[in-house]
């Protein structure tokens, strides 16, 4: 972060200043007391868990020069206090006004599916030519975002930032604090459906985004995803670059090739390989190519990052022991696991067993998705179905080739049982059932 003046954060946020200051400059802000530096601001937030208000004190132990609160606090006098209205607005309306420092070409990433692979893989590839920052991890929402951003400095070139949401405005803020001079809708699922009525409202939520953009307004879509029309409208730009696999787009993706944790395709004759499990994350790739070829990256250059780059931890790494483990223990929605199913088929393993949690955020379209799941897995050349949590049983039940547990350890005895020497194994599920526990415990047993 450059060096800004206490008095200019003072007035991005509106807050007061509890006593006279001489003022000084900052350059470092923090929500996180255990990873606080000395000199920086301490922003208390109020969370679900922890309430940031209580950690004040210890924030000023460890160095803190200031401290941006909301609720009243004892022996205030003692401190530097900087009182708003709300915290987490605050670290908004500092990171939207810092960005208007920086001369940085912002990318926002949203969608769907795919958003933190397309992030880092974008990422990468400029990092060839241009100092670029990105998003902290996936911390893509109203914390992480801002955060990510006041990590850069003016030295930085390009960041490339995720955006997640679950509900409607959501993406309009986020974009405000980041203001995109390009954007990429990797696609229109139905992840979080439960907080809309229909797919449309999610479509209409994610093209938020356009209306804050700057600049040149490049925007990047998947032309085989549902309402590519719809965004393609909304857009209202001249610098649309599509790509695609099944419809015909300015760059257009062919699989020529399939191994166990690989896949190759052609890409205006020249072939990219990407060492992915899951020949979905094509598009991730397509994207990338297109980065790199609008911002004049090689194609030796973008080669060597497609075939570097590797799955992250619980989005489809894959571990090859006595059995195979394909852990994309991270989440799971329709659309993600429908593809993870539809590649996890077409491999040539002796066995396949699927273990797979609950769906979450679905709200009243729970049922019918988990028994869309169940209806194509009854279809598919896969050998065991292992369901795990209170509502995936009707996966197992519809699959007609599955077994339900409500328990950990009575899954575990199960698999101690049943698993043999290279079988392969799909984990998947969303986050709040820690399916990563299975994949570490297969990992021990195997």
């Amino acid at each position: 972060m450059e060096k800004i003046k206490l008095s200019e954060i003072i007035s991005w946020c509106n807050g007061e200043v509890n006593k006279e200051f001489k003022d000084f400059f900052i350059d470092g802000i923090s929500t996180d007391t255990r990873k606080i530096r000395k000199g920086e601001i301490f922003i208390a937030l109020k969370g679900e868990k922890h309430d940031g208000h209580n950690f004040v004190k210890e924030a000023f132990k460890k160095g803190a020069s200031a401290s941006i609160i909301s609720n009243n606090l004892e022996d205030e006098d003692k401190y530097l206090l900087i009182k708003v209205k709300d915290t987490l607005l605050a670290l908004g309306d500092i990171a939207k006004n810092y960005r208007k420092k920086l001369n940085m070409h912002i990318i926002g990433i949203t969608g769907s599916d795919g958003k933190t692979t397309t992030k880092e893989i974008i990422k990468e590839i400029l990092s060839k030519r241009y100092k670029t920052i990105g998003t902290i991890g996936n911390f893509n929402n109203q914390i992480g975002l801002p955060l990510s951003i006041l990590q850069s400095d003016r030295k930085s070139e390009f960041g490339v930032f995720e955006m997640g949401m679950n509900k409607k405005g959501e993406i309009d803020y986020l974009s405000k604090i980041c203001m995109p001079n390009s954007c990429v809708i990797t696609n229109i699922g139905v992840a979080h459906i439960g907080f809309f009525n229909n797919r449309r409202e999610i479509a209409e939520a994610k093209s938020e985004v356009f209306k804050n953009m700057v600049g040149d307004k490049n925007v990047f879509l998947n032309k085989d995803s549902p309402f590519f029309n719809y965004l393609k409208k909304n857009a209202e730009t001249k610098n649309l670059i599509t790509v695609g696999v099944e419809k015909k787009a300015d760059l257009v993706g062919k699989i020529i090739e399939e191994g166990y944790n690989f896949f190759i395709f052609d890409c205006e004759g020249e072939r990219y390989k990407m060492n992915f499990w899951n020949s979905s994350f094509i598009y991730s790739g397509l994207f990338g190519i297109a980065f790199g070829k609008k911002f004049g990256i090689t194609k030796e250059y973008i080669k060597d990052v497609l075939n570097e780059i590797r799955p992250i931890i619980g989005r489809g790494e894959f571990t090859e022991n006595e059995i195979f483990i394909i852990d994309e223990s991270y989440n799971s929605n329709p659309n993600s696991l429908k593809n993870s199913l539809l590649s996890f088929e077409k491999k040539g393993f002796k066995r396949k067993i699927a273990i797979l949690g609950d769906m979450a955020e679905l709200g009243r379209f729970t049922g019918f998705y988990h028994w869309y799941i169940g209806s194509l897995l009854k279809n598919l050349k896969i050998d065991i179905v292992y369901t795990y949590g209170e509502k995936s049983k009707i996966i197992s039940d519809v699959s007609e080739k599955g077994k339900h547990f409500y328990e950990f350890e009575n899954l575990k005895k199960e698999l101690k049982m049943r698993i043999k020497k290279e079988d392969a194994i799909l984990v998947k599920g969303s986050r709040i059932l820690r399916m990563e526990e299975i994949v570490n415990y297969l990992k021990q047993i195997s």
